[in-house]
């Protein structure tokens, strides 16, 4: 498995990866309304291309040549990033790829300076469970009104150390 930084040419790979691993995440969790209007909000190539020129940077997880995973952060204090997106193919879960993806991401916000990473997941999402593996709390309970919905969530942190 390797990561790389992503470029603008990127964006249309990982728009075609958000929209295999969106439904499978989140058919569980969110409406087939919700799902279908996320993911055209925030996961077409040309709203990737202007979450990356707005400041997101996009990490690849690639295996075999593959793209099989995609995690993005954007600075949000001074000392913090957030972790805007991490997702994984499901065919690589269980394989350590998400431990290696957030793991690498933490190491690039130290080298930028954070002292913190912040997260918000679902209230719903297993995902939960392996960021509490990864040494991240909640400090948080959110319900954030997003359009016509209200994305019920968990902030999640985790102190950086050098």
């Amino acid at each position: 498995m390797e990561i790389k930084i992503a470029s603008f040419e990127d964006a249309e790979t990982i728009s075609k990866l958000a929209n295999e691993i969106w439904p499978a995440t989140y058919a569980d969790i969110l409406s087939g309304e919700q799902i279908c209007f996320m993911l055209a909000q925030s996961y077409t190539t040309s709203a990737i291309e202007e979450q990356m020129k707005t400041g997101h940077l996009f990490f690849l997880l690639e295996t075999d040549g593959l793209l099989r995973g995609f995690a993005s952060i954007a600075k949000h204090t001074e000392s913090a990033f957030k972790l805007q997106k991490l997702y994984i193919h499901q065919s690589m879960h269980h394989k350590g790829a998400g431990k290696l993806l957030i793991s690498h991401v933490e190491g690039y916000c130290k080298t930028q300076g954070a002292v913190e990473l912040l997260l918000n997941v679902n209230r719903n999402n297993k995902a939960k469970f392996f960021y509490e593996k990864m040494g991240y709390r909640i400090i948080e309970v959110v319900d954030i009104p997003y359009h016509q919905f209200v994305l019920n969530d968990y902030v999640m942190a985790k102190a950086l150390s050098n």
